[in-house]
């Protein structure tokens, strides 16, 4: 058609990739920008109607709560913060999910809750969720030579009869070695053999590691210097990586010595120490770390026998830390308050409260099984708080009904936050605990998952009922924040008001 047809020349332009930039270290919160940091906003009630029949899942909670459910709307704002267009990382819960009934644990189905629990990073979304500053409290234990501490080495859960769990991380004659890690602590390091599980869900020293090394470099050391070390190239979970991947063995004991130099001069310097007299609030990131640590070492080897439960008022699950973070915010636990758990369980919320608060913790749990995992985080606990160099307020964990305990009757009538998981109490156990809190001093809140006070109407009838004390507002946790459920629960906080019985109009 053309006389001379045109030529057509390609060429391609390279692109330059960006290199991800590194995370800024979390600081004061004062100065240090919040996600999900405004007030969430309360659910309205919506008007009561029959609730309708539902079936209990084998984990023995129901399949509904008793708020009947409604179309989403600007009415229900979730406490979830969602963040598109970005991956999360696969990981379990930060406790199982464990069953409730008899039934169920006689499948025999057991394998995952064996299986020692895997952590993500602190690169997850909530990671930089930080409580509002406590100017007067003091983060950094003031221990300045730190002795032997009492607590399970890494070493340890691959020694003995674990031994067999697990494999050479390295060919060759390295293929098993002993390290050490140095905390940003006075305390001796903690020691870890470099080996690999056979089971892929099971506890990774090396991940471990890597994921203590990188909460280190964020959290403890001054801003710069924190980005250099995060560098995606030469920083030391870059080097550490790098070495397992290359199967050089001498190259992972020269970064990790590499950063336990660095971590004892920043500590003889008294670079730490400033950040640590910096800091009056905990990022939920350490915080995960730090738990996740001692669940690993305390209850994980044996979670199976937790699932076994034969009377379903008995049966609980987990709040998970970051859903326990929301809580604390929402009722301004700090320092200075007393918090209790009514059926604390392993003591997971105990713990939370007591090392990212600071508040004095109790908690009671009547099963023997939970009692004896919980004893043993505390005690964990103790020692890794101090190896990470922080203080905590005190705990205390009793074995008993909390219905029949006069050291609980004692501590709600100074307490300041009170956590009942009663998902699954009946009626009347819900109705005892109600006349329990009429204890409670004015402004205390109650944090429940099942409302105290439905249907209560102001009138004559109901002024001799216990709920007329209290105002109550339901909210949403929100996805991933219960260890029984993935979706969103519904959860309320009750706040003593006795002024609303001389508010009332007169009939």
């Amino acid at each position: 058609m053309f006389k001379n047809q045109p030529k057509i020349r390609t060429v391609s332009v390279p692109i330059k990739k960006e290199t991800p930039k590194a995370r800024p270290p979390l600081r004061n919160a004062s100065s240090t920008p919040k996600l999900s940091t405004s007030e969430p906003r309360p659910v309205k009630k919506p008007e009561k109607r029959e609730r309708p029949h539902t079936n209990v899942k084998a984990n023995g909670y129901a399949n509904s709560h008793s708020a009947p459910p409604t179309n989403k709307s600007a009415e229900r704002q979730s406490l979830a913060v969602k963040h598109p267009n970005r991956k999360r990382k696969a990981t379990t819960p930060t406790t199982p999910q464990w069953a409730s009934s008899s039934s169920e644990s006689e499948s025999g189905e057991d394998g995952g809750f064996r299986k020692r629990q895997k952590t993500s990073s602190s690169l997850e979304p909530d990671s930089r969720k930080i409580l509002d500053p406590d100017l007067t409290r003091g983060i950094r234990d003031v221990v300045e030579n730190g002795g032997e501490l009492y607590m399970i080495h890494g070493v340890d859960m691959t020694s003995g009869e674990h031994a067999k769990e697990f494999g050479p991380a390295f060919t060759g004659d390295e293929g098993k070695f002993v390290v050490e890690l140095k905390y940003p602590s006075a305390s001796p390091p903690e020691r870890f053999e470099i080996v690999t599980a056979r089971d892929p869900q099971g506890w990774d020293p090396i991940k471990d590691i890597e994921y203590t090394v990188e909460e280190m470099i964020i959290n403890y050391f001054p801003g710069q210097q924190s980005v250099e070390l995060q560098d995606e190239t030469n920083g030391p979970v870059r080097l550490l990586k790098r070495a397992v991947t290359k199967d050089a063995p001498s190259d992972y004991r020269k970064a990790l010595s590499d950063f336990n130099s660095l971590v004892r001069t920043s500590l003889a310097d008294g670079t730490i120490p400033n950040i640590l007299d910096s800091m009056h609030a905990l990022p939920l990131s350490l915080v995960r770390r730090i738990l996740a640590q001692v669940y690993q070492r305390t209850v994980s080897p044996k979670a199976h026998l937790l699932r076994k439960v034969k009377d379903k008022a008995q049966t609980y699950g987990e709040l998970l830390p970051p859903f326990v973070h929301t809580i604390f915010h929402q009722t301004h636990l700090t320092s200075n308050s007393v918090f209790v758990d009514l059926g604390s369980g392993v003591g997971n919320v105990v713990l939370q409260a007591a090392l990212q608060t600071g508040a004095e913790s109790w908690g009671i749990e009547i099963m023997a099984t939970p009692c004896e995992f919980a004893t043993a985080q505390a005690k964990e606990l103790e020692a890794r708080a101090r190896l990470w160099g922080l203080s905590m307020g005190p705990v205390k964990l009793l074995t008993g009904d909390f219905l029949e305990s006069e050291e609980i009757d004692k501590v709600l009538r100074r307490a300041d936050v009170v956590l009942v998981n009663n998902k699954v109490f009946p009626q009347e156990l819900n109705r005892a605990l109600l006349d329990k809190f009429l204890d409670l001093k004015e402004g205390a809140k109650v944090v429940s998952l099942e409302s105290f006070t439905p249907g209560n109407r102001q009138g004559a009838r109901n002024e001799q009922n216990p709920s007329s004390l209290f105002t109550e507002e339901r909210f949403e946790s929100g996805t991933a924040s219960v260890s029984w459920a993935g979706e969103s629960v519904d959860y309320y906080i009750a706040t003593k008001d006795s002024s609303r019985l001389v508010r009332r109009p007169l009939r």
